[in-house]
């Protein structure tokens, strides 16, 4: 799972405002794998796993089907995934006020700034994902996140500006 968080957070850091629905998918799939433990236990193994592909696709279909909705879902979803994991990192359960504050949160920003916001918290999701494929000292990790922040966003930018130069 390191691996495959890895990769989703190197195509988040350089595509992230073109990959909207993934983004929202993958943080649905993020809280939904801590909302597991939740399950009835007598459901069939493949459940924990049917449930959480279920609402990764589901949050990434309804961004799919309408982009402005997407913007405030990917924010609700981004922003009450930020804040669990600082209340309460690592841990398999999902602490309901500090999801509910920082999925409003999120969602006002992301839905007021759009494009701009989605850069910003996708460009933070993979620098973070990406370096936990490390093992380094704290201040390693954040020069690292901090770099690849950088290279992300000004990534996303260029592709960005050239996108809109050949809409023209």
């Amino acid at each position: 799972m390191l691996v495959a968080r890895g990769v989703l957070g190197a195509i988040l850091l350089f595509l992230g405002r073109e990959l909207n629905f993934l983004f929202a998918g993958v943080m649905a799939w993020l809280i939904a794998i801590r909302l597991t433990p939740l399950l009835p236990p007598e459901w069939p193994a493949w459940s924990d796993t049917a449930f959480t592909i279920g609402l990764g696709v589901l949050a990434a279909g309804i961004t799919v089907i309408n982009e402005r909705v997407g913007y405030f879902l990917s924010g609700f979803l981004g922003g009450g995934y930020f804040l669990i994991e600082y209340y309460a990192p690592g841990v398999l359960t999902v602490p309901l006020l500090p999801f509910i504050v920082g999925g409003v949160i999120g969602s006002l920003i992301m839905g007021i700034f759009t494009e701009w916001a989605l850069m910003v918290v996708s460009c933070l999701v993979g620098a973070l994902y990406v370096t936990d494929l490390f093992r380094l000292s704290p201040t390693a990790r954040t020069l690292i996140q901090a770099g690849l922040f950088i290279i992300g966003a000004l990534t996303q930018v260029i592709l960005m500006r050239m996108q809109k130069q050949s809409d023209r």
